[in-house]
């Protein structure tokens, strides 16, 4: 049965995955967010090596990912590397922490624009049984049809900047500003790396 974990009085290790190519004020709004609500003891921004489903976007190497990140990180946010060599699919990630951190309990947090399609998510009946979804809803998809999926899970009412890593690297594709986008002190740098390697 699903478990919407309510009346948990666990606190969670609040996982944010992606590629963050680049981060984004979104993501750190978000986490932010995270680390102050009292369910979570802490935050993990978790950059990818190999995205799944980006292979054929992914512009900056991963260290370089990686700098950009530790240059931004907010007090009561880490990050954690346990994904850096991994092969992109959740499952897989939630294996290797659960078994490292046995005594932690960890959210992976995902937009409401995912729930559509977790259930095609690479071993979805393990994550189905083993991993607590944080959800975090998103403009324009509803979280109708999130009991019928069976997953465990928490609902945060965050709403972060509506911003993307995509668009972010179209606008420096096109010569356009990305103030306000990025935080001040990486901005240069974004927009630096990003035109240069869209140029080669």
């Amino acid at each position: 049965m699903p478990n919407t974990e309510a009346q948990n009085p666990k606190r969670y290790t609040a996982i944010i995955g992606g590629s963050f190519d680049p981060i984004h004020n979104g993501h750190l709004y978000l986490a932010a967010r995270l680390s102050a609500d009292p369910e979570i003891e802490t935050v993990a921004l978790m950059p990818v090596g190999n995205h799944h489903f980006k292979k054929d976007t992914t512009i900056l190497p991963f260290e370089q990912r990686l700098q950009l990140i530790q240059t931004v990180l907010q007090p009561g946010v880490e990050v954690w590397l346990d994904d850096a060599a991994g092969s992109g699919y959740t499952a897989d990630l939630m294996r290797r922490l659960q078994a490292k951190y046995p005594e932690k309990h960890f959210a992976f947090v995902i937009g409401s624009d995912n729930l559509a399609t977790l259930h095609h998510w690479y071993d979805f009946e393990w994550l189905k049984a083993n991993v607590t979804f944080l959800i975090v809803p998103r403009v324009g998809y509803e979280l109708q049809g999130l009991d019928e999926l069976g997953i465990n899970y928490l609902i945060k009412d965050i709403r972060p900047p509506e911003v993307s890593s995509s668009s972010i690297r179209q606008k420096i594709a096109q010569g356009l500003s990305i103030r306000g986008l990025v935080p001040e002190e990486i901005e240069p740098q974004v927009s630096r790396l990003y035109a240069s390697g869209i140029k080669s």
